[in-house]
């Protein structure tokens, strides 16, 4: 018996996913657990696991395509013997309707119909009213574009690659680079911090020779222990101290309901470059953790996030972000929110810098840190007031002492 799998719920809040990659086609033999297709979601990339035994008969979706949670995904002929018992009775669905199951983690349901049925004589071509603006915008008749979507609907890069087909000049070639997986996700999120926010920016110099003292001596320390300490746990606590003080910024604007909700909690985001993208892993409960602890778990997102595997658990729901470059961090930057969080803190190389002391001009470590709030819920001297707080923290070594033996 044919049954579709439908995509299951992949994390609170997730009703869709892009298609990154299908591990099995057509044909396929697959046994329970074993990998169908990788997903990415708003929160992390996530594998799908087969939940039956059987021959794969069709893939519902492309790779780029985006799936809904709780629609079928693909379809598989049951091996004989394989137990239906635990599937709930449900209305079948096919790519592109409505929803039809339950939020089983792992659904299927048996096929009662035939799929959809292609372009083939259609009076209108098949396309999301999105597809039709931008195609409207790029001059693009869609009656005349062959759509690569389930059930033959046209995309958005469908449009974009017959723009470019007849834009293409003589003196020179056009590439098109499909938007898809993480690319695509940092420009949504982007693009509504931007369309939303009211982006202002503060910056301010601090001196870091005191806490570049104290980051070496405590490198040295737990070198032998396998534990490498960057700058990075020092920002994340000097960060805490100054929300608990301005509790305004650790929060997030609900702009539909016109709330402010206020976290008493501190689950930071680092933002991660990783050859595919700008991630966002989180460091949960900061406040909680040594500057030893979280040197741990910030060079384990670091590596996963590389690497691509880390869980929902990492990604997503973080209170505040905290963005920094290292040594790319050229003198400063003004970082774009983090949606839907109201402010982001970025901290920049430190280099060895002239200043005056004293009345002597001398040579220290500084940096800039920069913070880049939404002016619709910070006021700009709450802004500047936080930043020198965090500014205080790095600049004297025992206020952060404090805070490492306590977590």
């Amino acid at each position: 018996m044919a049954y579709q799998f439908l995509l299951p719920d992949i994390g609170e809040g997730v009703v869709e996913a892009e298609v990154l990659k299908w591990f099995v086609k057509p044909g396929d033999a697959v046994v329970e657990d074993q990998p169908l297709a990788e997903v990415m979601t708003d929160k992390a990339t996530v594998t799908i696991p087969s939940p039956k035994r059987g021959i794969v008969t069709r893939l519902l979706w492309k790779e780029g395509d985006i799936a809904r949670v709780h629609q079928p995904l693909v379809e598989i002929e049951l091996a004989e013997g394989a137990s239906t018992a635990a599937q709930p009775a449900a209305a079948p669905a096919t790519a592109g309707s409505s929803p039809a199951g339950g939020d089983r983690a792992a659904t299927a349901h048996p096929v009662h119909r035939a799929p959809p049925p292609g372009t083939s004589g259609q009076p209108r071509a098949l396309a999301a009213p999105a597809v039709r603006a931008l195609a409207r915008e790029m001059g693009v008749n869609l009656q005349g574009v062959q759509g690569s979507g389930p059930g033959g609907r046209v995309t958005k890069d469908d449009v974009r690659a017959s723009a470019a087909s007849m834009g293409a000049i003589a003196d020179g070639s056009l590439e098109v680079i499909p938007v898809r997986g993480l690319r695509r996700r940092i420009a949504e999120k982007m693009a509504i911090s931007k369309r939303t926010a009211a982006h202002f920016t503060f910056v301010e110099q601090a001196d870091a020779t005191a806490l570049v003292a104290i980051k070496e001596e405590m490198a040295r320390a737990a070198a032998p222990h396998g534990v490498k300490i960057t700058f990075l746990p020092f920002v994340l606590k000097a960060t805490v101290a100054a929300l608990r003080k301005f509790p305004q910024l650790n929060a997030s604007f609900d702009e539909g309901r016109g709330e402010i909700h206020r976290k008493h909690w501190y689950d930071l985001g680092i933002a991660a470059a990783t050859e595919q993208g700008l991630t966002v892993p989180v460091v949960r409960r900061v406040d909680r953790r040594s500057i030893v602890e979280l040197a741990r778990e910030i060079e384990r997102l670091g590596a996963d996030s590389r690497a691509g595997r880390l869980r929902p658990e990492d990604v997503g729901n973080s209170t505040f972000t905290v963005t920094s470059l290292g040594a790319l961090g050229g003198m400063f930057a003004t970082p774009v929110i983090n949606f839907p969080e109201v402010a982001i803190l970025g901290i920049h190389r430190i280099r060895p810098t002239p200043v005056v002391r004293d009345g002597q001009v001398v040579v220290r470590d500084a940096l800039y840190v920069s913070l880049t709030s939404d002016h619709r819920v910070v006021d700009g001297s709450e802004a500047a007031l936080f930043t020198y707080e965090v500014i205080r923290q790095l600049e004297d070594p025992s206020l952060l002492r404090l805070h490492t033996a306590s977590g």
